[in-house]
């Protein structure tokens, strides 16, 4: 029974010392903010007309592409593009053993995030004019009426992603209310939807004006009754889209206040992100995009 109770009293003992090595051993990391914002990403899209026609091997519905080819007036172009991007996240300050602290002017912050907006997108024209009649004014003037026919077609691909991003950070002095901040990031997305959106128009209208068709007068244009229409189809991509993002967070943080209890803890700050995104279709080429990221206004919680 003695034994029992010894044997009892030095299990409780050692595990009170082991209990407090722990409590006193600092944690290799700490959680210290959480973070929301609002950004957007503003996207160069270079494309081709090739690109325009491999879309015919990604889409669950090819037929709504036209060929471009047999038309008058026909062109594809590069745009800016880009995407709204909701974000929450948070912040680790990483323990230095050799400084026997926690590093706060660093910080390990790891989020998760959507993305809605639009990439490549293409745009085809055809205008075709015939001669429809010659008429004579009182002044003695001829006037020319020519029946004009006019089919347009804009595509655009939109997606949502869902994604997950890690970014490390090097502050300035955070004891201040005002301190920058940079690093290093990266982001992977995968998206919810891909799809094309394409939108047709047609119009014909009888176009009347003065002067000579060769000449170099000016003409003065008078428009007859317009007849139009036009057409909205969406198509989704048969398989998956992917996005590999490599960027440089740029920002300044300002704390709401130094001496209210609460307000102390609130913190707002607006950042930039250029970089370059992979982007990756199924059936497609891997596109690389330079981007260009600004997060309008972010609000930062810090324990």
């Amino acid at each position: 029974m003695r034994r029992t109770a010894i044997s009892l009293v030095l299990l409780v003992f050692v595990g009170y010392l082991q209990a407090q090595k722990s409590s006193d051993e600092k944690e290799k990391c700490k959680i210290t903010s959480f973070n929301i914002s609002m950004g957007f990403y503003g996207v160069f899209a270079p494309n081709t007309i090739e690109d325009y026609f491999s879309l015919k091997n990604s889409l669950e519905n090819p037929k709504i592409l036209v060929d471009p080819s047999g038309m008058q007036e026909n062109y594809y172009y590069s745009s800016i593009s880009g995407n709204a991007s909701p974000k929450i996240s948070i912040g680790i300050t990483p323990y230095s053993k050799k400084r026997n602290e926690y590093r706060e002017n660093r910080e390990l912050r790891i989020g998760i995030g959507f993305n809605f907006g639009n990439r490549r997108s293409y745009s085809f024209y055809d205008k075709n004019s015939i001669p429809f009649d010659t008429l004579h004014s009182t002044s003695g003037n001829k006037v020319y009426a020519d029946s004009v026919f006019i089919k347009a077609y804009d595509y655009s691909e939109n997606f949502v992603d869902f994604n997950f991003s890690i970014s490390y950070l090097f502050k300035t002095d955070i004891a201040k209310r005002v301190y920058l901040y940079a690093g290093l990031g990266a982001e992977y997305g995968i998206a919810l939807r891909y799809y094309l959106t394409a939108n047709s128009y047609q119009s014909d209208y009888v176009s009347y004006y003065t002067g000579e068709p060769s000449s170099d007068d000016v003409y003065q244009f008078y428009y007859g009754k317009q007849n139009y229409s036009s057409k909205h189809v969406d198509a989704n991509l048969k398989g998956s889209a992917q996005f590999v993002r490599v960027f440089v967070p740029m920002g300044i943080n300002f704390r709401i206040s130094n001496n209210n209890s609460f307000f102390k803890h609130i913190n707002i700050y607006s950042e930039l992100s250029p970089g370059i995104e992979f982007q990756m279709i199924s059936n497609e080429k891997t596109f690389v995009n330079p981007y260009f990221g600004l997060a309008l206004v972010g609000f930062s919680y810090r324990f």
